[in-house]
């Protein structure tokens, strides 16, 4: 099968892998199955999914529904449907790219960027009282072109704004005849915006078909929307902030402070740093508390009651008053808690006293969001380079209890050379936490440095925590540490983009950045940037009680092997595998890949690894790179 099967291939040959995968995602959209794809970087996972769910779409009257949660593959989707479009000039293809409503808003400030609830409540009374000019205006002409010409969101917005209309708006119109939506995980995975957006389109799941980019990320995103914390020191700011605004509401606020404050006093008396609360026994005390005062409010009322001052405050705030901003800040973020503490979904409920006292709702099951949609679509596509195993994906985002589908879990094979590419697990090192001291960090440092000396480029050192980051950089020796440039745990999104163009330019720097952050994940080196990629170490959780209550809830659902692999292993090893990534991202590109702690050639870490990974056990790793750059 080559690219004439596929009449809006862009490209004049099909890649091996890219081939098998396009012919799954055409299977799986006509017998409207569900595909789980671990896809490597280069096979071309965007237009190899897009070409025959959007050649279906079209022939069925389906929408594509490309769903991603980086800025960065909004671009690289809304790109290559521009190049999609070039195959005929004749062809119609309508795409829309929508990111949050607050972001796309001509209006809104950064604290509505940053607060969606209070962004809706703004909205909606400018909307309601008319004073959103925005809203109100019209521009059919504007939503031809709209239509005719495939934007970035960001040329979207600013046409709009142009025009005096609404970009989120004008979207959704177009949105009504679009053949391929490009949004946010949110869009479809957040139940109260889905049904919206839907509504809004005209459009229901089973007219859908949705592409899930990156889907490595989406238990964790489904976890992180529906969670929430609430630290003891918000609550006393706030309430001291309010007591001169609202006397009724800081007596309601202190008295909530008060029953945190005897948990965190009987969680000390414990000796514990953490202890599970009842959800229960919040809201009854809260209500107990509510009843016991001059205007008696029950749990939900008093939810409205700080919600209403927090818009008070809005409208009467002057845009230089600092102090308003942060009491308005505060009281949403309370508000929002008690909101996500109330919910009935199975939760961990976490009181941790260490440094600040926070208390926290988490949700442990992704698939009470996820098992729906894939259930009412009418075909998914969930890929990734690093979706695997296949199997783990299907159970936690609840797709292998969906019956009535067919149902493919497929790895494919990446189409670099793999001569481009050496794996190296080096002996005798680990981050093993009984392992852990001055002498186990100079090793791992004298290895970095003699692995340093034999690069001819960039290279980048991956570390578990930033702890372990500063511990290990103080015993680099001068020479190679004058070559480092060290990702700090604060560092704004300019401050990270500053210090990757600093790398790019060096041409022999260092990156010493944590795995599971932005420069392990979220970056892409281009040009083949990085020579080589050391990973410290394992990124094992430690054992808190939320590690272990995520354990125990996989090892109920799936039995105790799964549980470990689910709830403990395997999320590491995803880290692992975004880091050793980052260094091949083409197939001209050369790049060794270090994994720096023994415990990778062990079970059951090694059985964790893809299948690709031809690992090579040395303690002269310098020796190897010296003669890969040279062959």
């Amino acid at each position: 099968m080559d690219a004439s099967s596929y009449p809006l291939f862009p490209f004049p040959s099909v890649r091996e892998g890219q081939r098998e995968f396009m012919a799954d995602v055409k299977r799986t959209v006509e017998s409207g199955g569900i595909l789980i794809a671990h896809a490597p970087t280069g096979i071309g996972k965007t237009v190899a999914a897009l070409v025959p769910a959007l050649q279906y779409a079209i022939e069925s009257d389906k929408c594509v529904f490309f769903l991603t949660s980086k800025r960065s593959q909004h671009k690289i989707a809304i790109d290559t449907l521009r190049r999609i479009k070039t195959v005929d000039s004749n062809l119609d293809i309508i795409a829309v790219d929508i990111t949050s409503k607050q972001s796309m808003c001509p209006r809104a400030v950064a604290l509505y960027r940053e607060y969606y609830s209070l962004f809706a409540e703004f909205c909606k009374n400018e909307q309601k009282n008319k004073r959103c000019w925005y809203y109100t205006n019209q521009d059919a002409d504007a939503l031809i072109r709209l239509k005719e010409e495939i934007m970035h969101v960001e040329e979207l917005c600013e046409w709009c704004k142009s025009r005096q209309i609404c970009p989120y708006k004008a979207a959704l119109e177009v949105g009504k005849t679009a053949d391929v939506v490009v949004c946010d995980y949110n869009y479809l995975f957040s139940t109260d915006i889905a049904e919206k957006v839907l509504e809004k389109i005209e459009r229901g799941l089973e007219d859908v078909i949705v592409i899930v980019d990156e889907a490595h990320n989406l238990p964790d995103r489904i976890r992180n929307n529906l969670s929430s914390e609430l630290r003891l020191k918000t609550l006393t700011e706030t309430a001291r902030g309010i007591r001169n605004v609202d006397r009724e509401l800081y007596n309601n606020l202190s008295q909530f402070e008060m029953i945190l404050r005897k948990l965190v006093m009987s969680t000390v008396e414990d000796n514990k740093k953490e202890t599970t609360v009842d959800r229960a026994f919040l809201i009854e005390e809260l209500e107990k508390m509510l009843r016991r005062r001059i205007e008696v409010l029950s749990y939900n009322e008093f939810i409205s009651a700080i919600r209403s001052r927090a818009d008070s405050i809005r409208k009467k705030k002057t845009s230089s008053d600092a102090d308003r901003d942060v009491l308005q800040r505060n009281l949403v973020s309370i508000a929002d808690f008690l909101e996500a503490w109330r919910t009935g979904e199975k939760c961990l409920r976490l009181l941790t006293v260490d440094d600040e006292p926070t208390l926290s709702v988490k949700l442990l099951d992704p698939a009470v969001l996820s098992e729906p949609v894939f259930r009412n679509a009418h075909a998914s596509i969930l890929m990734s380079g690093t979706l695997c195993p296949t199997e783990m994906y299907a159970d936690i985002l609840g797709v292998t209890r969906i019956s009535g589908r067919e149902i493919v879990m497929r790895e494919y094979v990446s189409p670099f050379p793999r001569e481009n590419r050496l794996i190296v697990v080096t002996k005798g090192l680990t981050t093993r936490y009984t392992k852990r001291g001055e002498e186990m960090y100079r090793r791992i440092a004298q290895k970095i440095d003699a692995i340093a000396g034999n690069i001819n480029g960039c290279m980048a050192v991956f570390f578990p925590s930033y702890a372990l980051l500063k511990a290990i950089l103080v015993h680099i020796p001068p020479h190679t540490r004058r070559r480092v440039l060290v990702e700090r745990r604060d560092m704004s999104k300019g401050e990270r983009n500053m210090l990757y163009e600093r790398l790019r330019a060096d041409h022999a720097g260092i990156l010493f950045a944590v795995q599971g952050g932005s420069f392990s994940e979220g970056m892409d080196y281009e040009s083949n940037t990085l020579k080589a990629i050391i990973v410290v170490g394992l990124p094992l959780s430690p054992p808190t009680l939320e590690v272990k209550t995520l354990q125990g809830y996989y090892t109920g659902k799936y039995g105790t092997n799964k549980g470990r692999l689910y709830g403990y292993l395997y999320p590491a090893i995803t880290k692992v595998l975004q880091a050793a990534g980052r260094g091949i991202r083409s197939e001209h590109d050369r790049c060794i890949i270090v994994l720096m702690d023994y415990r990778f050639a062990q079970y059951p870490y090694k059985k964790c690894l893809p299948p690709d990974f031809d690992l090579t056990f040395s303690d002269n790793v310098e020796e190897l790179c010296r003669r890969f750059f040279n062959t």
